[in-house]
């Protein structure tokens, strides 16, 4: 005799804003030619981006460092959407040709049948704006979320004025709103150039450009105020508002991460990035991953951060105040107090950044961990590359309003709040459940509660 579960979503479902052919996530120059061409081809496509961003994400450095450097301009999202859709004119193009596009939306999560999730009638995508957050239902998704910055742990990191390429990029250009004048550039390869010849494009003085990975202070007490670095046995100084760090980027792996496609460490293409075949699908049939997502330059970050996390005083995880010290000797967070012996990395034999996180909460901050995951990686991978440090949904920080706004079936939410039907949950804990309590709805009986 089968006996239904009714706490299960099976059967159940799920309020939808809309169910499209074809999903893409990220209008760059890869997102919108695979819009485009999914659209020619007559399918029913949806273009998503999260820019303009929230000015709340970019004071977290979400999701790459702005280093406080986008100036006030952001604050108007109305001119930042045109901003958005002037330095991606591709964009009109693919409205012209039926694509559906939505900007300032962000992906917060993906959900495919899996091993948790057998009852999904259809692939589902997590989607949220600054009001509410909703479902769509695709056939097939393409992931060009592009790269993030690599950020470096040299002293003086934390303060307002660093900041990385991509950041850097995404407030020069695409929203035009660099509040900074005079920048200092660390990184050799073709990254630092490009942001050298696009900032003296825009009229900024660059004060210097440091090619190689040599010790560097990066000075200033309430912000940025100026970079010296070590040559022979000297300390050069130059002046500046503004340091970026264009040494490497790594892709965007987080939403392919939560789907459940497979992730692996690919030097040659920037670090982590998806398994794909030659068609750029990913182990998901539905899933397809283009552009940076799928894997930048060769990495070129390893001798930074060699010299970069030197020092054991090194600030790993600004957000946790988890030093290189602290995180080499699993000693627990600061702000608790503990006492007792440093267990050391060796303890715990093959090294897990998740388990090192749980441990020493480096990478469990607001930012989490976009700012020191390559940084915390560098220094557990002592005997060969370290897991990946898993990703969970939301992808993005989501509001309780907005995540509220999320519409469900009246079925659907009976049993949402119920976890696995455990009457319990609802009485105080000092006050054990009647053996014949009744659990209704996500919630005891009436009746129960006065029994």
């Amino acid at each position: 005799m089968t006996i239904a579960d009714p706490t299960s979503i099976a059967g159940k479902t799920f309020p939808l804003r809309g169910a499209f052919a074809h999903v893409v996530v990220g209008a760059g120059e890869a997102g919108i030619a695979a819009a485009r061409r999914s659209a020619a081809a007559g399918e029913a496509t949806l273009l998503v981006d999260e820019h303009p961003l929230d000015p709340g994400l970019i004071g977290l450095d979400i999701p790459y460092l702005f280093g406080t450097r986008a100036g006030s301009a952001v604050q108007n999202p109305a001119r930042m959407e045109e901003r958005v859709a002037a330095a991606r004119p591709d964009l009109l193009a693919a409205m012209e040709e039926g694509v559906e596009v939505a900007l300032g939306v962000a992906a917060w999560g993906g959900f495919v049948k899996g091993q948790s999730s057998r009852a999904l009638p259809k692939p589902l995508l997590g989607l949220a704006d600054g009001a509410a957050a909703w479902l769509v239902a695709f056939d097939r998704l393409t992931i060009a979320t592009g790269a993030r910055d690599v950020v470096l742990p040299f002293e003086g990191w934390t303060l307002p004025g660093v900041m990385g390429a991509r950041g850097f990029d995404a407030a020069l250009r695409l929203y035009a709103a660099f509040a900074g004048r005079r920048i200092a550039v660390l990184g050799g390869g073709a990254l630092a150039d490009g942001v050298v010849a696009a900032a003296r494009h825009a009229g900024l003085d660059v004060a210097a450009h440091i090619k190689e990975a040599v010790p560097l202070r990066i000075l200033g007490r309430e912000e940025v105020t100026g970079i010296a670095w070590q040559s022979g046995a000297t300390w050069p100084e130059a002046a500046c508002d503004t340091v970026v760090m264009a040494v490497d980027t790594v892709p965007v792996v987080d939403l392919a991460d939560v789907l459940g496609c497979a992730i692996a460490w690919d030097p040659a293409r920037g670090g982590f990035a998806p398994v794909l075949d030659a068609a750029g699908r990913s182990s998901h049939a539905v899933v397809q991953v283009v552009g940076d997502a799928a894997g930048t330059a060769p990495m070129a970050r390893a001798r930074w951060h060699e010299v970069a996390l030197a020092s054991e005083e090194a600030l790993v995880c600004a957000c946790e105040e988890v030093s290189c010290g602290d995180l080499r000797a699993l000693r627990p967070p600061r702000y608790l107090d503990a006492a007792g012996p440093d267990a050391g990395l060796s303890a715990l034999g093959v090294l897990n950044q998740d388990q090192v996180k749980r441990l020493t909460r480096a990478g469990m901050g607001a930012c989490q961990g976009r700012r020191c995951r390559e940084a915390v990686h560098a220094l557990l991978s002592r005997d060969g590359p370290a897991p990946l440090a898993s990703h969970r949904v939301p992808l993005r920080p989501l509001p309780l309003c907005v995540l509220a706004a999320l519409e469900e079936d009246a079925v659907l939410r009976a049993d949402w709040t119920g976890w696995f039907g455990i009457a319990a949950q609802w009485l105080p804990h000092w006050e054990p459940a009647p053996v014949d309590a009744e659990y209704i709805g996500g919630r005891l009986s009436p009746e129960d509660v006065v029994k």
